[in-house]
């Protein structure tokens, strides 16, 4: 952007955040539901920067409102902050609520940045994924970024609203725990990969620094497991990791373990300090499967499971009811369907989003899954052993 445009965009946020600051929840939803359809807002940002510009706003006016409000109205699926309108559109903004609440339903304590900064360091944060695609001067920086913004996708949909305090949360659905995975990704897994002759090998063999090039590194990582490189040094770098992992040089001798290839105790740190169940050594192939899912598959699934709860168990009206047993069909269709186990993954997010799916409920469900212990276990085994895990 120019400097005169940029100017007249900070002020504009500016404007907006000074317009909203004592605004309460509901107010905030209707005036983005203006702005948003205002063809003026448009010519000073795009849809998404609105999109974000909002976002940051709303977490703050939740962050402003007593903690119990906020819990009791996720209770309610959120209708309490919701102003009058059309479903689809209330549909929309409920679950955008449920998004931007998690830190608040699993106890985080807020950030003190200013929301005009926030809004801003928001924007920046993101403008790798506007219309224009990314263009990065080297290979190890392009590769970095691309993995991390496809891990923080996938994290960002498989984690939990926290609607069940009792019972912590596991790492893979636990929102606090994207940032200290990307941390300990970015600084101990990548770098070690990117050292390796193949990658070294795929960092010279094309130009990456064309637009759309962090696009490819996906692609190769969807392509298969089939003389993947990196998924092969991916999964590698995480064996690296277990204790049991020895490396010996060239004399024989065991070489001692680096600082990087122990993960462990700050992801214990980080649980102790955000309340999930953090992730061990035997948790190693789940730590190697984010990669592989596709977190925008995930999000269409679970907007579509999230429909089918509201129609069977909160419906509008009775036009609006589902028949009986379609959520549970619904679960069943993407437990089969989706792969890397992700309909397990959105299974145990529905257990601690969704009220009524309880510990009976997945009891039932599991029982549905096949006759003996072994055709369900094949068939779900992440939500088995969750199930086999919880409380008594």
């Amino acid at each position: 952007m120019s400097g005169a445009k940029s100017d007249t965009f900070e002020s504009k946020v500016a404007d907006l955040v000074a317009v909203t600051q004592q605004l309460d929840v509901t107010r905030i939803v209707m005036l983005r539901r203006l702005t948003l359809a205002d063809p003026q807002s448009l010519k000073w940002a795009s849809a998404r920067q609105l999109d974000l510009i909002f976002n940051v706003i709303l977490s703050k006016a939740l962050e402003r409102t007593n903690p119990a409000q906020v819990i009791a109205a996720s209770e309610q699926h959120f209708d309490p902050f919701l102003p009058p309108g059309p479903d689809d559109q209330q549909d929309k903004e409920r679950w955008l609520l449920f998004d931007l609440a998690k830190p608040i339903l699993n106890g985080a304590t807020h950030k003190d940045q200013g929301t005009t900064e926030a809004v801003l360091d928001e924007l920046q944060a993101d403008s790798e994924d506007e219309q224009q695609p990314q263009i990065y001067g080297d290979f190890g920086t392009m590769f970095d970024d691309s993995i991390s913004r496809h891990l923080k996708r996938t994290l960002s949909v498989l984690a939990a609203t926290g609607t069940r305090p009792h019972i912590p949360l596991p790492f893979y659905a636990a929102p606090a725990f994207g940032s200290c995975y990307l941390h300990v990704v970015r600084g101990a897994i990548l770098p070690q990969m990117r050292a390796s002759r193949r990658l070294k090998e795929l960092a010279s063999s094309r130009n990456w620094t064309e637009a759309g090039a962090a696009g490819r590194i996906i692609g190769i990582i969807q392509a298969g497991e089939d003389n993947n490189p990196i998924l092969h040094h991916w999964d590698s770098r995480w064996q690296a990791c277990h204790p049991s992992h020895v490396v010996k040089d060239k004399a024989g001798k065991v070489k001692p373990r680096k600082d990087d290839d122990t993960p462990w105790p700050l992801f214990r740190e980080d649980a102790e300090k955000h309340g999930y169940v953090p992730p061990y050594p035997t948790d190693i192939p789940m730590l190697q499967r984010l990669l592989r899912l596709d977190g925008d598959v995930l999000a269409d699934a679970w907007d579509h499971l999230a429909h089918l709860y509201e129609q069977e168990f909160q419906p509008k009206n009775r036009h609006d009811q589902g028949r009986p047993g379609s959520f549970r069909d619904g679960l069943l269709k993407f437990i089969d369907e989706l792969e890397h186990r992700g309909g397990d993954l959105l299974t145990i997010r529905a257990f601690f989003d969704f009220p009524k799916v309880d510990r009976l409920f997945v009891k039932q469900l599991i029982q549905m899954m096949g006759r003996t212990d072994k055709e369900r276990m094949m068939r779900a085994p992440l939500v088995i052993n969750f199930y086999n895990d919880l409380p008594k």
